[in-house]
């Protein structure tokens, strides 16, 4: 008898345990990897359309379901418990009461939302979507409860194409609820910050200062122009330290408004940059008056000019991020390796002791430099000994993921080939590294595709740290050294994870 009811203890306290363990599974599951089985049966022009009145707050009772992909999160910090989606129709900005939002919405993942029971409201002038509470005895549109945002929102495929809307002029941009730019990503082309923006390269983005204030920068299409639109960070932007660019080019940003009131005539345009991968102001200002000079090529089309070394009689440039490590020392002193959005990289040379950061957008006259071959792999080497200083800092460059025979393929390839992506960041996954005690020297880093050398040079300042053990993912630059031996480098050893 005794034996019987411990095992109907047991298993009563087995079936509570299977219970929770089941329910906390389904709580903490997360958002789906692919696309829901939910219909949707609106869009977000026609929820927008809902929305009339200035200060007025409306709740949805309806049944309506839309759908968009995520085009600007919180994760740099200029935006606060917010969201961005879009459709084929327009942009809304969804408030969700959370921190990280990025994590569960990245840029480019697919949602789903339940609008019923959510509030339209409005903020500045600008339309938002939450929900509707009472807040120091006013009601107002707050953001959605983490712990009920999967009520509403449903997440779906990730890595869904994101391209900003492109504007032609300031003009074109509404102040209603109902435009169709209203919280959309948009692309802005020829826009520069105002002179007096960038006198003596002093200003910043946003306010570094203990107030951390939202800082009101102003672009403008052209010398005689004057008309403008603001530029706003956060001062908890990771970006508001960074001295505004001082040239020409095309600008990428959410589009909003603000008013001073809700009953207020005046609304002021405004466009918040996601991070400053947003801003590519690599021209010449109006006037000419930027101080690089030329047409700008991309890193690919210089690429393709290369069959044998020369120099480059063209007057040119090339802007792009640096990706190498000068502090960890796993490349030449006096060199950085450059890549822009075309995708391809070149090392520069321009001598002495280079203290570039990684992240650091640089933008220089290549006119007379010399574009070669430097122990198989393409190199510019600059005419001068003077450095350019960075336009940005902190920008981010994405690397492609290839396996080791691609790689190995792509890097036997000539130079001047648009297949070969020496020295453009990549990431091989699930790779092993074998050979020596410590990352010095070569040793043979293998995928299940092949095998290529894993290079440190003896100066690299990990060189001495103990090699990887186990799969890893590889992120670093792959090259031909002197045409003979494929050769991998990664920066340091953050880029093996």
């Amino acid at each position: 008898m005794n034996n019987i009811s411990s095992i109907k203890s047991a298993l009563i306290v087995l079936f509570a345990l299977t219970t929770l363990v089941s329910c906390k599974k389904e709580f903490d599951s997360p958002p789906f990897p692919t696309d829901p089985n939910i219909v949707v049966n609106t869009s977000i022009a026609t929820i927008k359309n809902l929305h009339t009145v200035n200060g007025a707050i409306e709740v949805i009772n309806s049944d309506m379901v839309i759908s968009g992909v995520v085009i600007a999160n919180d994760k740099s910090g200029n935006f606060y418990k917010q969201i961005f989606i879009h459709d084929s129709t327009g942009a809304m900005q969804i408030l969700i009461d959370g921190a990280s939002l990025f994590n569960t919405y990245p840029i480019g993942r697919k949602v789903f939302i339940k609008c019923k029971g959510l509030a339209l409201g409005d903020y500045k002038g600008t339309m938002v979507l939450g929900v509707k509470a009472q807040v120091g005895g006013v009601y107002s549109v707050q953001g959605i409860p983490s712990s009920l945002s999967y009520n509403y929102i449903l997440g779906g495929s990730l890595n869904n194409p994101v391209l900003p809307v492109s504007v032609s002029t300031i003009t074109q941009l509404g102040t209603t609820f109902s435009d169709r730019y209203m919280n959309e990503l948009i692309k802005m082309d020829a826009m520069e910050f105002t002179k007096y923006n960038v006198v003596n390269n002093q200003f910043t983005y946003g306010d570094t200062s203990n107030y951390k204030s939202t800082i009101y920068r102003y672009i403008t299409p052209g010398c005689n122009s004057r008309d403008s639109i603001e530029v706003t960070t956060s001062g908890y932007s990771n970006f508001a330290g960074v001295k505004l660019p001082s040239g020409n080019g095309s600008i990428i940003g959410i589009y909003s408004i603000s008013r001073t009131s809700p009953t207020s005539a005046n609304a002021y345009k405004q466009m918040m940059l996601r991070d400053t991968n947003d801003i590519q102001f690599y021209g010449s200002r109006c006037g000419n008056t930027n101080p690089v000079p030329g047409t700008r090529l991309t890193i690919a089309q210089l690429r393709a000019m290369y069959t044998s070394d020369m120099k480059i009689t063209s007057t040119s440039y090339i802007s792009g991020v640096v990706t190498s490590d000068a502090a960890n020392k796993n490349i030449s002193t006096g060199s950085a390796i450059l890549q822009d959005e075309s995708g391809a990289a070149v090392t520069v040379y321009f001598g002495g002791t280079l203290s570039y950061n990684v992240g650091d957008s640089i933008s220089f006259d290549i006119t007379n430099d010399s574009l070669l071959s430097y122990r198989g792999s393409l190199e510019v080497k600059a005419n001068t000994t003077t450095p350019p200083t960075p336009l940005l800092t902190g920008r981010v460059v994405v690397p492609v993921v290839k396996t080791i025979a691609q790689v190995n393929t792509a890097i036997g390839l000539p130079l001047g080939n648009p297949g070969n992506f020496e020295l453009s960041l990549i990431k091989i996954s699930n790779a092993t590294a074998t050979g020596n005690a410590t990352y010095s020297g070569n040793n043979t880093l293998t995928d299940g595709s092949g095998s290529i050398t894993l290079y440190t040079a003896a100066a690299a300042l990990f060189s001495a740290s103990p090699l990887a053990t186990g799969s890893h993912n590889w992120t670093g630059q792959a090259k031909n050294y002197n045409g003979t031996t494929k050769e991998f480098l990664i920066r340091n050893t953050t880029d093996v994870q």
